[in-house]
């Protein structure tokens, strides 16, 4: 058997060719298979894994005969599902007229809260504004507080209980309206709009990238005729079509509580109107404010008492029904609980 040598030259170029790929890859990188992630090992460790309870409502007199016949007694708008799911959140469904316990329960194990907006009463005559309530004060009450965002209706439940129960809203016209926000004087003590990004900001001030659906306004005169001022800041007011300026965004001022009367959930999951805005400035300002309170839920470490309970909880165990080809909804789909 003849064995073959290499030429010297070939020999050399062989040579240097694995020294150019030995200099190009350089070492190879060890992989990190087990630990926590680098940004949970920062000075304050992160939940990772946080869950948002939104408050389910009594269903609206149009939406009760669209569904009909049926046995619910409660629903949820599933753009407000999808939306804090898209910051990195699971969602918890908090069902209404339930006993204390399961409200001190919930508190005990979320990590942070949503009053969504809709229809119904924002004073104990229905079963939101009586779990709202309680929510309001159980919420307050966590070691650290859980955070909460209340929008249109539970904006105004907000303002409503931050008042002691006085009735803040006036009537004004702001149904179907895009609008910039006008900051407040005082704005820059805000944790969500004072720390957000320029070109965030930007849009927020400078675009119609504000969605409105509501009837009903808390008047700067009343945000402070009723002293909510001493416990929230006014942050930025809108106008309605009539030009009325009105309260748009809060923020409380050591709690980690915010309210907006506009619907950031909609400019990426609602589509019936046209006024809602959809374009990429108005859907990125939009997940801003997704992803910013999520964020705050991360630095909220509660959690429910076993892992069954929790899956249990989740919304995972419930299917949307898709209410748009029912009737003229605002909502594409919902969740209903019976």
């Amino acid at each position: 058997m003849v064995s073959r040598v290499l030429p010297p030259l070939m020999l050399m170029g062989s040579l240097l060719l694995l020294l150019l790929l030995s200099a190009c890859l350089g070492e190879p990188q060890r992989q990190v298979t087990e630990g926590p992630t680098r940004a949970a090992t920062d000075a304050e460790e992160l939940n990772l894994t946080p869950i948002i309870g939104v408050l389910a409502q009594e269903l609206s007199k149009s939406m009760d005969e669209a569904v009909s016949p049926h046995n619910y007694t409660s629903y949820i708008a599933a753009s407000y599902v999808k939306f804090y799911e898209s910051a990195g959140a699971r969602i918890v469904p908090v069902m209404i007229n339930q006993d204390d316990d399961y409200y001190a329960m919930i508190a005990a194990s979320l990590n942070g809260m949503i009053f969504p907006g809709g229809s119904a009463s924002i004073t104990d005559k229905s079963g939101y504004g009586r779990a709202g309530e309680l929510l309001y004060r159980l919420l307050q009450e966590r070691d650290p507080p859980v955070p909460l965002l209340a929008t249109c209706l539970g904006f105004e439940m907000m303002m409503y209980l931050a008042g002691n129960g006085s009735y803040p809203l006036t009537r004004c016209y702001a149904s179907s309206k895009a609008d910039p926000l006008d900051l407040y004087t005082g704005w820059e003590e805000s944790r969500m709009l004072g720390e957000a990004p320029e070109d965030v900001l930007e849009i927020l001030t400078t675009t119609n990238a504000t969605s409105n659906f509501h009837k009903y306004c808390v008047l700067p005169e009343t945000f402070y005729d009723l002293s909510i001022d001493q416990d929230y800041i006014l942050v930025s007011t809108s106008e309605d079509f009539h030009g009325v300026e009105y309260v748009s965004t809060v923020e409380h001022r050591t709690l980690p509580f915010y309210g907006v009367q506009w619907h950031p959930e909609k400019n990426l999951f609602e589509w019936a109107f046209s006024s809602i805005p959809h374009t990429s400035q108005a859907v990125q300002a939009a997940q801003y404010i997704a992803n910013f309170f999520v964020e705050q839920a991360r630095h909220n470490n509660q959690s429910f008492p076993t892992p069954e309970k929790e899956q249990a909880a989740l919304i995972y165990n419930y299917c949307p029904v898709y209410t748009a080809t029912r009737y003229r909804s605002s909502f594409q789909q919902c969740y209903f609980f019976e």
